[in-house]
């Protein structure tokens, strides 16, 4: 018998997360930014542990565990949209940018919450 691997690359969820950090290291490279120093290194850390936390979760055997790391990218997503909100009010990101990484923000959320609803489903089951 082959043993089967999760990839979480195939997940349409990880491409979302990359599409994420683009976006992100994207408006953190622009010049407006130099001056805010370590403030950029909460939306980088926040936004990138969406995808770190939905891959350790997308790989675990056990449910409840694969349900905690969802969990956990879906608490990153938040924070995620508050700083985004935080850098737009002082003048850091333009309209645009505030509402393209909204959009892939939400939408993160809302596969992330389907996984979760899947991944709750299992608890119980015994699989």
């Amino acid at each position: 018998m082959e043993i089967q691997f999760k990839d979480p690359k195939k997940l349409k969820l990880y491409e979302k997360c990359m599409e994420l950090n683009d976006l992100i290291f994207t408006f953190v490279r622009s010049n407006s930014f130099k001056e805010i120093g370590s403030l950029k290194s909460q939306i980088i850390r926040s936004g990138t542990s969406i995808g770190a936390n939905l891959t350790e979760g997308n790989v675990q055997i056990y449910p409840l565990k694969e349900l905690s790391f969802y969990n956990n990218a879906l608490g990153s997503a938040h924070e995620t949209l508050y700083w985004l909100e935080v850098f737009y009010k002082n003048g850091y990101l333009t309209v645009q940018q505030c509402e393209d990484a909204n959009t892939v923000l939400k939408e993160i959320i809302l596969m992330l919450m389907g996984m979760m609803k899947n991944a709750n489903s299992k608890i119980g089951k015994g699989s």
